[in-house]
């Protein structure tokens, strides 16, 4: 008996009263079911599907797609497979989310900031924007802008800006960058990454130079300088060496008698009615979280930079924004997601998305199967931006914070 008591002691301690293996215990009996329930589902739905006959299997991704896709990033053809169908999908979606983000972020950011402002008007502005976007649905936003597109002058009465910028109902079309000769390109592309690398590295050190001396370095006026010099050089020598610079910049222009632009970048009036619904909605979210994470500071960090004589755009910008960003980064990574999921209502205003593909694809091919490619193609986009998310959430976060 005293060795069976022995034997069922951790440290000392009955493993019936012990907290750690309680734990472990818990974990483990978790576990197993979630494995167990988790097999036996898809055991039940293969069993389903066998006994159904409804085809399923990825044989179709080496097939000719045989449709044609609206709009598209990358060159494409209906000759072109299943597989690379759903890549162009994944491109135009992977498009429409990383701009949606950025640009979400940038009013999410000064929509925020402005309902803090001491002007009533200002704050009360900001207070109706985020209001309004934030509890009107996505989907009834995104009508309303495909509906305000649609009443846009046609291609051959565009709205003409600068003689560069053309809008009308079919988009809007703009200047743009684009590949003399394309492996030279590529090379200038790959240098120019090195160059920002470089200059964030030296940012970098004139910054801890700054700390540790407590004189201006002026670290990002370096870190800019050593990226635009290195930039500038590897551009000059791939000019000189391949006779041809690797970028040019395409016009658009009217051309031919219906008026069609040529040349430049044209958003088409899709992506343009999906990326502002996208952004002004996200951005209603964003402002409200930016808010809140400014209130979190407290009081008497503001006090504190106001009393070292730092304006309020100072002190916002060098004390309570950095501090704010703990608080905010979490939900943000949030909207982040929301805002790529919600990009796959971009086939009710007829862009081509790569839910919308994918739907069409389900015509010819197995259905199982392409929803599975759409949930994992999704996911992999989530799960990229929350790595990003976690990544620079541990870059900011404070010693010992």
């Amino acid at each position: 008996m005293v060795s069976a008591a022995r034997i069922l002691t951790y440290q000392g301690i009955p493993v019936w009263r012990h907290v750690q293996v309680i734990q472990w215990a818990a974990q483990i009996i978790s576990s197993i079911v979630v494995v167990a329930l988790v097999v036996w589902f898809f055991t039940n739905i293969s069993g389903a599907i066998q006994e159904r006959e409804i085809p399923y299997g990825f044989s179709f991704l080496s097939r000719e797609y045989q449709t044609p896709i609206g709009e598209h990033f990358l060159p494409y053809e209906s000759s072109d497979t299943f597989l690379y169908a759903l890549f162009v999908g994944i491109t135009n979606t992977a498009i429409v989310a990383v701009a949606g983000v950025f640009l979400a972020t940038a009013l999410g950011i000064f929509i925020g900031v402005s309902r803090l402002s001491t002007n009533w008007i200002v704050a009360k502005l900001a207070m109706v924007y985020i209001e309004f976007f934030r509890n009107v649905p996505l989907l009834v936003q995104l009508f309303f802008w495909f509906y305000i597109v649609l009443e846009l002058p046609g291609v051959r009465e565009s709205i003409v800006i600068a003689d560069v910028l053309y809008l009308s109902n079919r988009g809007f079309s703009m200047p743009w960058p684009k590949a003399t000769d394309y492996p030279v390109a590529l090379i200038w592309l790959g240098l120019a990454v090195v160059a920002i690398v470089a200059g964030a590295l030296v940012y970098r050190w004139r910054d801890r130079m700054e700390e540790r001396t407590g004189q201006s370095s002026y670290p990002l006026i370096y870190g800019l300088l050593v990226a635009v010099v290195i930039g500038a050089a590897a551009w000059l020598v791939l000019s000189f060496a391949s006779g041809a610079s690797p970028f040019y910049v395409s016009v658009p222009e009217p051309q031919g008698r219906f008026g069609n632009i040529v040349g430049g970048f044209t958003a088409r009036a899709g992506l343009l009615v999906l990326l502002i619904g996208l952004v002004m909605y996200t951005a209603s979210f964003i402002a409200e979280i930016v808010r809140a994470g400014i209130q979190s500071v407290g009081r008497g960090q503001t006090e504190a930079a106001r009393a070292l004589g730092l304006s309020p755009m100072n002190t916002l910008r060098n004390v309570t924004f950095p501090q704010a960003l703990r608080v905010i980064i979490p939900p943000l990574i949030s909207q982040f997601l929301n805002l790529t999921k919600n990009s796959s209502l971009g086939g009710a205003v007829a862009y081509s998305d790569l839910f919308n593909i994918a739907i069409t694809m389900t015509q010819t091919a197995p259905s199982v199967s392409i929803f599975m490619l759409i949930m994992a193609s999704y996911l992999a986009m989530s799960l990229t931006w929350s790595l990003i998310g976690n990544l620079y959430n541990r870059q900011i976060r404070f010693v010992g914070g």
